[in-house]
């Protein structure tokens, strides 16, 4: 409240003269306060006819607290020569006021003295140097700050302003304070930001004019090592590599100055990473200073990486490679020692990207195989470095960093791409490394980082490779290579290293045998399958950290889900497993449901209906002894087995390149029998759990929406199966459902109608659809717009399907009611589905003759007119990204009911938007939609409604 009377005063016309009261102030706060609402007041009124005025009295007010107090006043100016800023930018076209004359002449001037035109010379300490310095840089900061600037602006600040920070750079050479030098490099920073900005959005160009500051840089580096000060050279590496990365076209003609200044040898460059290198307290002291460094070579290395690509053979162009590649090398765990090596990640990621992109080029470049195998050479060299680098960067240590894994993970990105430049030799060298470290008698901590190391990189690239990539020719190439780690006895290795569970070696074999289908669905894979279960399985049922076993069991997942029939021989293991993880409720959820799935999977994957019927008849009954005794955890996650089995027992839709013709009549004769009552067994846990169990679990919507899995898995069958059930049980059990279901559960309920209608809708049971809807109707949450949105979407599929049938309902003017009072409610994300409804409605295309005028006859005597007044202004109020949605309902109309919505339009367009129409805008309105006859046309019309009566200019669209 205190705030809003604040900014109140501020904003009012007495604004600037209660800022200058503010200022006179004697607490300094009180001051700042001043300055501040000075700004506030500037920035809400037009300043024409005061600027001059107000330009000098706060150039006064700046004198004084100059001369009062300069260091304790220091932020009460800054905010001062901001508000002149504001004054300038704002008022530039229709003054000739230069600020910076002005500025320099009024903190200046002597008694009865003519001034200097050189604003340099004016100035007569350090105080007016600094406060000339620090205004050149708010200015061009508040400037760049502007959303939209006038070429005009641009140009004045060239010719002028600008001129007038070169003659700063020109004449104050370099015997000056430390702290006026870096404030120098502060102004030249803020410059550089702006120039790029300018030469964007004007016709500016300053390339002819940056040589001074450029020259002003560089002569940083070549000061006496007693004269060198880190602040100031953390400064100038900042400017360097903004000027790199926003005007690199001003640097050409300093190009080999540069290049000499940080890789040639003894250069200031190649010294001070020597001394990165060599000094670790260095390190420590100069972390930032290091960082911008390295930020100012990747920059000067990335401008020029076409070059070097290209010259990759030139021994100049190598030695600088090199030099890359110590720095990227510098001492220390990475991210906690040292950050360089985290820096050169994007770079090397664009140096091999640009082999990738510039290839055709460099085709053409070297014409003789032998230099084209001479430059590949050299290439894979520096990568091969590079890789060797990280390799051991990448090592885990106890207690890694959240910082740490994500360095892991960009490491494991730039592999990726190395590969897809070096492919399966590169590929092959990684698998290497796992062999040479699986075949160290000794495994100490060294050989096991190592070793993690390279079976994570291998889980990286491999992942990708399958994840993009699902062809036989990376099979053939890479099965050999796996197998050539895993025939040492890979996972008995790693066994046998102490306390491996408590070690990041376990979780990275975990995440590997995941992503290695291709590998264990063939002959030479599949043999270590007995070696990979038994260490999952040893870790699911003995580890004692759950997401390591949360790991392991989704990797079983993984391995069942894509190479099911190599592991039909564990099916007992699996069996064994399975029924203890049933029985035991400190099993975690998700591992107990993700062995159902594998294990159903794999039985599903022999093709015996027997056997499957006999494993699932087990499953069930071991379900079933147990659900009486279950807490609610623990009976939701059994039930939650039975919906996995019901996704894993599925056949593939292109059931008949599936099963051969004997076994797909095998199969029908066995689910036609069922002789063990599965799918009653089945459907007595459904109802024992959902219909006739405790409270919680009758009333839990995840229960029910796992039961509506179950029910709808085998709607799509082609064939009987184990979760194949006849319509009527289907919607005998969702009507005794609903009646007990919650609003979350009824949703879940009209989502299986919809699949029932879609999928079967031509053979349903009239009387026990009607039963059902009306139940399901009767039980939704009439207030609640999302759950009337949802009904909607179930009715429309069943008018798409079935229109007869609601058209017949007695209850279907309700389900209309209900549509209109969610169409007025105008919640957006409903919208769709609401519109939807109506528009499939009117338009019924299925319907017969006499639906369709039953239709027509609803829209007319009942509902159109409220419809039309509820669709216009509900359309009137979207967002513009919205109302598309409305064109189809509206353009239905238009061409069924030209007549009578001009009628209801002329009644309501008066009444709606910011700025309804008046009666001759109206008519023009409606004659310019109706001859469109609801064609494409419409939607133009309607889009321009919109915005003129929410007074919004058609060009912003």
């Amino acid at each position: 409240m205190i705030q809003e009377r604040l900014q109140s005063y501020q904003k009012s016309d007495s604004g600037y003269q209660l800022g200058l009261k503010l200022l006179s102030h004697q607490d300094k706060n009180v001051r700042y306060f001043g300055a501040l609402t000075i700004t506030v007041f500037l920035n809400t009124h037009d300043s024409g006819d005061i600027y001059t005025t107000t330009f000098d009295q706060i150039l006064e007010i700046i004198v004084f607290l100059i001369n009062e107090d300069f260091a304790g006043n220091s932020f009460i100016i800054k905010k001062l020569l901001s508000n002149l800023s504001l004054l300038f930018v704002s008022n530039y076209a229709s003054s000739n006021i230069d600020p910076v004359e002005r500025l320099s002449a009024v903190i200046s001037s002597t008694d009865n003295n003519p001034l200097p035109t050189s604003i340099i010379d004016r100035l007569h300490d350090q105080k007016q140097l600094e406060i000339v310095i620090q205004f050149l840089t708010i200015l061009v900061e508040d400037i760049i700050k502007v959303p939209k600037l006038s070429p005009s602006l641009h140009n004045l600040i060239h010719s002028t302003i600008f001129n007038h920070c070169r003659q700063l750079y020109e004449q104050i050479g370099y015997q000056v304070s430390l702290h006026i030098h870096n404030q120098m490099l502060d102004c030249l920073s803020s410059w550089v930001v702006y120039i790029s900005v300018a030469e964007t959005s004007s016709d500016q160009r300053y390339t002819d004019d940056m040589g001074i500051f450029i020259q002003y840089l560089l002569n940083q580096f070549s000061l006496q090592e007693g004269e060198l000060n880190l602040e100031s050279l953390n400064k100038v590496f900042t400017v360097m590599t903004e000027i790199i990365d926003h005007i690199p076209r001003v640097l050409t003609p300093f190009k080999s100055t540069i290049f000499s200044l940080l890789f040639a040898n003894n250069s200031f460059g190649v010294n001070f990473i020597k001394t990165v290198l060599n000094d670790s307290d260095f390190r420590e002291m100069y972390s930032s200073e290091i960082e911008n460094f390295v930020n100012l070579v990747i920059s000067y290395l990335t401008l020029n990486l076409v070059s070097i690509t290209r010259n990759i053979l030139d021994d100049e162009v190598f030695n600088v490679l090199q030099i890359a590649i110590s720095l990227t090398n510098t001492p220390g765990i990475a991210i906690e020692d040292e950050k360089t090596s985290d820096q050169f990640i994007l770079f090397w990621e664009e140096f091999t990207n640009t082999f990738i992109d510039d290839g055709e080029a460099m085709k053409a470049i070297f014409q003789d195989e032998a230099t084209v195998l001479r430059f590949n050479s050299r290439r894979d060299e520096v990568l091969n470095q590079v890789a060797q680098i990280y390799f051991k960067k990448i090592n885990c240590y106890p207690g890694i960093s959240k910082e740490f894994r994500q360095y892991r993970v960009s490491v494991a990105d730039m592999f990726i791409l190395f590969y897809s430049l070096l492919s399966v030799p590169f590929y092959a060298y990684i698998c290497d490394s796992v062999s040479y470290s699986l075949s160290v008698p000794n495994k100490t901590e060294e050989v096991v980082n190592n070793l993690e190391s390279a079976l994570y990189l291998i889980f990286k690239i491999t992942d990708d490779i399958y994840f993009y990539d699902n062809s036989s020719d990376s099979e053939t190439s890479l099965t050999p290579l796996v197998d050539g780690f895993f025939s040492k006895n890979l996972v008995g290795n790693i066994q046998g290293i102490p306390d491996y569970l408590d070690k990041q070696i376990s979780v990275t074999l975990l995440n590997l045998m995941s992503s290695l289908s291709f590998f264990y669905k063939n002959d030479i894979g599949s043999q270590y399958l007995p070696d990979t279960f038994n260490f999952l399985f040893t870790i699911i049922l003995h580890s004692q950290t759950d997401s390591l076993s949360l790991i392991a069991s989704r990797t079983v997942y993984k391995i069942c889900q894509d190479s099911e029939e190599k592991l039909i021989p564990f099916l007992p293991n699996l069996e064994m497993i399975l029924l203890e993880m049933l029985k035991n409720p400190a099993v975690d959820n998700l591992i107990r449901e993700r062995m159902t799935n594998s294990y159903v999977s794999v039985a599903r994957s022999t093709k015996n209906p027997i056997d499957l019927g006999n494993r699932i008849h087990e499953i069930l009954l071991e379900i079933n002894s147990r659900i009486g005794e279950a807490d609610e955890e623990y009976a939701v996650s059994l039930v939650s087995c039975i919906s996995e089995m019901s996704k894993a027992g599925t056949y593939p839709e292109e059931i008949e390149d599936y099963l051969t013709p004997d076994q797909l009549q095998t199969a029908k004769a066995y689910w036609t029998e069922d002789p063990l009552n599965v799918r009653n067994s089945v459907l007595n846990s459904l109802t024992q759990i959902s219909l006739n169990g405790p409270d919680f679990l009758m009333k839990s919507s995840i229960v029910t929406e796992k039961c509506c899995i179950v029910l709808k898995s085998g709607l799509r069958e082609e064939i009987p199966g184990p979760f194949t059930f006849e319509l009527d049980v289907i919607l005998q059990y969702l009507i005794s459902k609903a009646r007990c279901s919650d609003s979350q559960s009824i949703l879940t309920i009209q989502s299986l109608i919809e699949t029932i209608m879609i999928t079967h809708g031509k053979r349903i049971n009239d009387n026990l659809l009607q039963e059902l809807v009306e139940t399901v109707f009767n039980n939704h949450d009439s207030s609640d717009v999302d759950a009337i949105a949802s009904s909607l979407e179930m009715f429309t599929t069943i008018l798409d399907r079935k229109p007869a049938f609601l058209l017949q309902w007695s209850n279907f003017d309700k389900v209309i009611g209900c549509g209109l009072h969610a169409l007025s409610m105008n919640v957006p994300h409903t919208l769709q589905r609401i519109i939807k409804f109506f528009n499939t409605f009117i338009n019924l295309k299925k319907g017969s003759r006499h639906e369709q005028e039953r239709v027509r006859e609803i829209v007319i005597s009942n509902i159109g007119s409220t419809l039309v007044e509820f669709l216009f202004k509900s359309f009137v109020m979207a967002p513009r990204s919205a109302i598309d949605h409305y064109y189809p309902l509206f353009r239905t109309l238009i061409a069924k009911f030209p007549l009578e919505i001009k009628n209801w339009m002329a009644q309501l367009l008066g009444t709606v938007g910011k700025a309804p129409l008046d009666g001759e805008q109206t008519e023009l309105f409606i004659n310019k939609l109706i001859i469109t006859r609801g064609q494409r046309q419409a939607q133009d019309v309607l889009k321009d409604f919109w915005l003129q009566v929410n007074k919004l200019s058609k060009t912003k669209y």
